[in-house]
């Protein structure tokens, strides 16, 4: 299987966590929904066909977890009243205008994010994805969350990838809990910072998502892990979400 390698970067990040409510929390990482979101945005795939037409989805990422801003947003609930085509001659200027009913949120912000990917999808799908990387051409231009927030893309190479038999393996990875057991009598002695994530893995056409839990370390060091579904690409040994 080849995998497509490439960077996804940005200024700024907002991946907004499925459980957030008043408060609009940010997942650290961009969930693996989200991933296939930018790579339909790449192919010019509409809104909710890439969680379809995209599976099954090879897609293993990597990346500092970034620093937060919490940042307050005007949410408008309705827009503000349309200005008047006619203006009298007799209008006053500070005649009072309908409001625009709008609410103030936080939001957690990531400050310059920056991933490492590697991504495997079905034909012809996946033909294209490499050219467009590498030619720096998208269909619609990829977002961090919010249409606001840009993110840069960079391809880096395209490689095969082998499976590794069942043993203890250093992950360069982020990776499914459920499909590892972690060493940590080594995560201990290495003094790595193990941080758990439950994020969205799948979603259907009616929106209705599955969640999955994951492991990652803080600064992307490698994490021990006694696991038989390790991969081995450009001498790093990764884990699929």
């Amino acid at each position: 299987m080849e995998l497509i390698n490439f960077r996804l970067s940005g200024r700024f990040a907002h991946f907004l966590r499925a459980e957030a409510s008043a408060s609009a929390l940010s997942y650290p990482v961009p969930p693996r929904t989200v991933i296939q979101g930018i790579l339909g945005a790449i192919l010019g795939l509409s809104k909710d066909e890439p969680q379809v037409a995209l599976e099954p989805a090879y897609i293993a990422i990597s990346g500092k977890l970034p620093k937060t801003h919490w940042h307050r947003a005007k949410l408008r609930k309705k827009p503000p009243a349309s200005l008047s085509y006619n203006i009298k001659q007799t209008q006053k200027s500070d005649k009072p205008t309908k409001p625009e009913q709008a609410t103030l949120i936080l939001q957690e912000w990531l400050f310059e994010p920056s991933y490492t990917l590697w991504v495997s999808i079905p034909q012809p799908y996946n033909a294209d994805l490499k050219t467009r990387l590498r030619e720096k051409k998208w269909h619609f231009n990829p977002s961090l969350g919010l249409s606001e927030m840009m993110a840069d893309i960079e391809y880096l190479n395209s490689n095969k990838c082998k499976k590794l038999p069942k043993g203890i393996y250093d992950i360069n990875s982020m990776f499914q809990r459920k499909e590892g057991d972690i060493d940590m009598n080594l995560v201990f002695e290495r003094g790595l910072a193990i941080h758990l994530l439950q994020m969205p893995r799948t979603v259907t056409p009616d929106r209705i998502f599955s969640h999955c839990k994951y492991v990652t370390e803080r600064d992307t060091k490698p994490i021990p892990v006694k696991t038989d579904q390790a991969y081995k690409v450009d001498n790093k040994v990764i884990m699929f979400l």
